[in-house]
């Protein structure tokens, strides 16, 4: 009897633990039923909490872009095994989301994945010319030119959008016109990294036309274009365990606790 007490006291502090740091429980991995308690940061709160983490809490650009990227992956492997997806396309741009797929595409390559990368407008800045030159090492090809829309599907099992991030306002320039076409137009499974390619990051598609990922792999936190309304038919997973607890609370933020040592959590 003393020993089923003290289990079952362990247990209730470790639910306590995590109600309080998360405001919020999850049974496995999927939160589906809570989303309507998560927190979804605006585009200025999105670029303020990664300020903080460079000035106050002192991570660098590539530090931060490694655990994105690492996130994307492991997001997408879990939606989109290699024993059925094994060859991805993944379309960068120019900014740090290009990076961060950039980054995803070297660890798909470790998962096992055939990955092509299409990075039309190249950052000419030292970190993306050290994340190019390692995918080429690790055998992803890199893509000067696109095979039409229509032909994606005769050479891939799915694409990743890591083409515009939280900072993308529009037009879109007609020197990526072509790239966003083919994340549209392809006919293939899209897993965005933290913000569909085109859409409002506030207010999610503003026309029929817009890209319709089935996967969105929020990062740090999800912004405000990721909640369910605007995303019905797809999957969301949040990869961010990397925020310190006073971020949390600073932009007063409720996400899910992450299972063991997972580095992504579904939302729904």
């Amino acid at each position: 009897m003393l020993v089923n007490k003290l289990i079952r006291t362990v247990l209730l502090l470790r639910i306590t633990n995590t109600w309080s740091y998360s405001k919020m429980a999850c049974t496995g991995e999927t939160c589906s039923d809570l989303t309507r308690n998560i927190s979804y940061l605006s585009q200025e709160d999105a670029a303020a909490l990664d300020q903080d983490l460079f000035n106050e809490y002192k991570f660098s650009v590539d530090q931060l872009m490694e655990l994105a990227g690492l996130s994307v992956a492991t997001a997408v492997a879990k939606v989109y095994p290699v024993t059925s997806c094994n060859t991805a396309l993944i379309v960068c741009g120019p900014g740090n989301n290009g990076g961060d797929g950039l980054v995803a595409a070297r660890h798909l390559t470790l998962f096992g994945y055939s990955v092509a990368v299409y990075y039309p407008k190249r950052t000419p800045k030292p970190l993306y010319d050290n994340l190019l030159r390692q995918c080429e090492k690790f055998g992803v090809n890199i893509m000067d030119n696109l095979p039409p829309s229509n032909e994606l599907k005769n050479h891939y099992k799915l694409v990743v959008d890591a083409l515009f991030g939280f900072s993308f306002k529009p037009p879109v320039r007609d020197a990526l016109k072509p790239a966003l076409d083919a994340l549209i137009y392809s006919g293939l499974p899209v897993c965005s990294v933290d913000i569909p390619s085109g859409w409002d990051v506030e207010t999610g598609p503003d026309s029929d036309s817009a890209l319709k990922p089935t996967l969105i792999i929020s990062l740090s936190a999800p912004k405000k274009c990721a909640k369910p309304e605007f995303i019905k038919n797809a999957r969301h997973f949040l990869g961010g365990r990397f925020l310190p607890p006073a971020i949390l609370q600073k932009y007063n933020l409720t996400l899910p606790p992450y299972s063991n040592q997972d580095q992504v959590v579904e939302l729904s």
